[in-house]
């Protein structure tokens, strides 16, 4: 990278997070996120597990986000039953398309943010589905 690109990237703007739009009343947004674990152990590791000094594997791979790990679920291997519970049988099936080929569905409520503003994105070992609001 030449001097003037870093000189140049310097004055990027880096998405800043945004509180999203209000729900109407009997919603809630949810964000899913889908990754690829070698055991249920490790995707509970990687969402909950702290050594008391550093923020848990999941908010430091999103560092536009405060995550309070009380409001995220862990779904390992069959999905399915859990995604019909708040999705319509239409959305379970594009759902299950994009996850297509990784074992395990991270859900997170909108409440884990603590109201303050956020932004989510993929990281080395999730990918971001986007956020489904839904009735509650």
């Amino acid at each position: 990278m030449s001097a003037l690109q870093k000189f140049l990237n310097y004055f990027k703007r880096i998405p800043q997070p945004d509180l999203p739009p209000a729900l109407p009343e009997g919603k809630l947004r949810l964000h899913l996120l889908c990754g690829d674990f070698e055991t249920v152990d490790a995707a509970m590791a990687y969402c909950f597990q702290t050594d008391g000094n550093t923020p848990e594997q999941i908010t430091i791979d999103q560092p536009g986000a405060y995550i309070d790990t009380g409001f995220v679920e862990v779904v390992y291997k069959n999905v399915e039953p859990r995604l019909s519970e708040f999705l319509p049988p239409d959305e379970v099936g594009r759902t299950i398309a994009k996850i297509k080929g990784v074992n395990t569905l991270i859900i997170i409520t909108e409440d884990a943010f603590g109201g303050f503003p956020y932004v989510l994105g993929h990281a080395p070992k999730l990918y971001y589905l986007g956020p489904y609001v839904v009735d509650v």
